[in-house]
């Protein structure tokens, strides 16, 4: 599945905002995810994840895209949005991943 923030089970309809900015329980989401499912969300730049101990860098730390230990959220804002960030894309059918250069 993917969403800007957060995910949910297909079956339980949420307001429009809750898959543009996330809701109260967006930490839970990012450890845990949706069960049966894979999700791929942006919103919350890799560098700010402050439960490392629960996922995984797959490649640089803090700059690069991020999964939850069940491996069932991958999160992909790697900051590009900001100076020191990049662009993330991954293949979700190889698992390949491609960054932009930094900005400086």
């Amino acid at each position: 599945m993917f969403a800007h923030a957060m995910t949910s089970h297909p079956k339980v309809i949420k307001k429009r905002s809750h898959y543009l900015m996330g809701g109260c329980l967006i930490d839970e989401f990012y450890k845990d995810g949706v069960d049966g499912y894979i999700s791929f969300v942006g919103h919350t730049p890799t560098g700010n994840v402050i439960w490392t101990d629960q996922g995984l860098y797959l490649d640089d730390d803090l700059k690069s895209i991020w999964k939850n230990e069940k491996e069932n959220v991958f999160l992909l804002d790697c900051g590009s949005g900001f100076g020191n960030g990049r662009l993330a894309c991954l293949c979700i059918e190889t698992g390949q991943r491609f960054y932009s250069e930094e900005q400086s």
